[in-house]
């Protein structure tokens, strides 16, 4: 089974779906969660929040976009027909449900870097078991758009205005519209089994991302690539499951 961690926006004020994935989804391997399990929902500051599922919504984006990602590199993962029937039903969905947006992002086997950059190390907490420990992150969304716009300001000052940056700009062009009564939550999920406990239970990714964007304000390259480098290096094991699967 696919290990998938998430970054998931907890709102005030919802408007989710319960319509079904389309069955030729199943086929590709894109699916990775059941249809029957409710919202997500948590208490935060004494005020409920809920993450919609809206499934099928998730799923056709990622069905399109994995499709787009490879198109013209000779993958045929996903038969173009098929692509084209869940660009099609994208189409329809969204003419359907103009109100409705995704609020979950999936990422197979590994945390991506710029996740991140949205949060502090004094915001992690440990859930789960003790033989089998889980990792999230959560925070307002309102700090987590400006830690992130603080972090593209110093990459586009010293020049780096593609790859990370560029990352950085599409996440908050995600987050820009959601409620800013928000949380925020970088949930490592089933992604935590790749790790031994003691190692999850001290991961600093967190803390160094953050010092990397700092090493970059201050003009110090050179520490700021080494930190950087750190992490992309300690998630690379995860991350090369993704291809190797």
């Amino acid at each position: 089974m696919t290990k998938t961690a998430f970054l998931r926006v907890y709102s005030p004020a919802v408007d989710s779906s319960d319509a079904r994935v389309p069955s030729f989804v199943r086929t590709f391997g894109v699916l990775s969660e059941s249809e029957h399990e409710p919202d997500w929902s948590v208490e935060w500051k004494g005020r409920r929040l809920v993450c919609p599922r809206n499934l099928r919504l998730r799923v056709l984006e990622s069905t399109v976009a994995f499709a787009s990602s490879f198109s013209g590199m000779g993958v045929g993962l996903i038969p173009e027909e098929a692509a084209e029937v869940a660009d099609r039903e994208l189409r329809d969905y969204r003419r359907e449900h103009p109100d409705h947006r995704s609020h979950v992002l999936a990422s197979a086997w590994h945390i991506p870097v710029r996740w991140f950059v949205a949060f502090e190390p004094e915001e992690s907490e440990i859930y789960g078991t003790e033989a089998a420990p889980r990792l999230r992150f959560r925070t307002d969304l309102v700090d987590a758009r400006a830690r992130l716009a603080t972090a593209i300001e110093v990459l586009e000052q010293v020049g780096m205005t593609q790859g990370p940056t560029t990352e950085m700009e599409q996440l908050t062009t995600w987050l820009r519209p959601f409620d800013d009564a928000s949380m925020l939550e970088l949930d490592f999920a089933d992604v935590s089994d790749l790790f031994d406990p003691q190692d999850l239970v001290l991961d600093d990714s967190v803390s160094m991302v953050a010092e990397s964007v700092r090493a970059l304000e201050s003009g110090d390259m050179m520490r700021a690539g080494e930190l950087y480098g750190m992490v992309v290096t300690r998630w690379a094991h995860a991350y090369a499951v993704t291809f190797s699967s």
